[in-house]
């Protein structure tokens, strides 16, 4: 089949999360965030909204590019995390790991991008042949 199994997109408008912002560290965001990305939100102190809407919007290309959604998969079973690099990273767990490991697949891909009023994200289910 080659390299990619799968592709993932979404995109997200930064001011629907302006309220999640504004209550954490309680609140609707506490739905779909780790305590990772909880902690990394409340660091920051002038684009938490912008940072919530990009983390949700890459969590939901990865369940499109693993071929599932939220009734499948867990938002807190994704987390996003940078690499050294800085670059976004997909880390799986519980069913999101075990659907990757059925698709034959070793890791997703993950792209994350934004304007001024939306967050859009890319994944792409990586094959274990893949270099």
């Amino acid at each position: 089949m080659g390299p990619f199994i799968g592709i993932g997109v979404d995109i997200a408008d930064i001011g629907r999360f302006a309220a999640h912002a504004a209550a954490l560290p309680k609140g609707p965001a506490t739905k779909y965030l780790t305590p990772f990305e909880a902690e990394e939100a409340l660091a920051r102190t002038s684009d938490r909204a912008e940072y919530l809407a990009s983390r949700f919007a890459a969590k939901e290309a990865v369940m499109k590019s693993l071929g599932c959604g939220m009734d499948d998969v867990s938002f807190k079973e994704v987390e996003i995390r940078p690499d050294p690099k800085g670059r976004p990273t997909a880390v799986l767990s519980g069913r999101a790991l075990a659907k990757l490991t059925d698709l034959g697949a070793s890791r997703v891909l993950v792209s994350i991008s934004h304007g001024k009023e939306q967050a859009v994200a890319m994944a792409a289910v990586v094959s274990e042949d893949a270099s």
